[in-house]
């Protein structure tokens, strides 16, 4: 096995084990697919939905979804994390804390003073949609092979993760409501056409992963 795979296994293990602590396992839509997916809340967090996707037999792929996303009176960032992995590398890993109501908020200056000390070798270029949604301090890595990268992205991962859990939900505001600031997000997210085409060419029906995105992975609320 992949020592690639491997590494990003554990790390969605750890993302997981560390959301439980913050909240309970919420019941999701009635949607018959075959990969790992769960969604918790709590009382500083609205939303926390972890997916992974292991096609690794068949497909040479491993992929890892995370997104956390505050309550609707809070303007605490989105936290987000994907990972596309093949056997040798991870073709693209993407982190950010995203704006959610307040693109000065505290803990976005956190996570660029954190992300400014980690280069990478291979930056990706955002698409037009991503650069409605993510900040200028997003990661945003290519060919991320097993060393010093990998453990950097990792360790990164972990460490903002730690801090998101622990500073969101801070900010909370009676009365507020930032719920159309999430639903940019969701929208802007959607408008990513590799996620419905990878899942297709991999066997998954395109109206099964439609609904999966629109229900689970980016609702948006009304």
């Amino acid at each position: 096995m992949s020592n690639v795979w491997n590494k990003v296994q554990t790390l969605a293990g750890e993302i997981e084990g560390l959301v439980k602590l913050s909240g309970s396992l919420l019941t999701t839509p009635d949607i018959v697919y075959d990969w790992h997916s769960v969604v918790y809340s709590g009382p500083r967090v609205r939303r926390a939905h972890i997916h992974t996707i292991d096609r690794r037999e068949s497909h040479k792929l491993y992929i890892l979804h995370a997104t956390i996303f505050p309550h609707y009176n809070d303007p605490s960032p989105i936290w987000g994390f994907d990972a596309v992995c093949g056997p040798n590398k991870i073709t693209g890993a993407f982190h950010d804390f995203s704006n959610a109501g307040d693109p000065d908020h505290p803990m976005m200056d956190w996570f660029a003073d954190e992300a400014v000390k980690y280069g990478w070798s291979k930056p990706r270029e955002l698409p037009e949609w991503a650069r409605h949604i993510f900040s200028k301090n997003m990661v945003a890595a290519g060919n991320v092979q097993e060393g010093d990268e990998l453990d950097d992205l990792y360790a990164l991962t972990i460490k903002s993760l730690k801090y998101y859990l622990s500073n969101v939900g801070n900010t909370q505001e009676s009365g507020a409501d930032y719920h159309m600031a999430q639903n940019r997000y969701c929208h802007y997210q959607k408008q990513n056409p590799h996620v419905v085409r990878s899942m297709v060419s991999m066997g998954v029906e395109e109206p099964v992963i439609r609904r999966f995105i629109d229900e689970i992975q980016y609702p948006e609320s009304r």
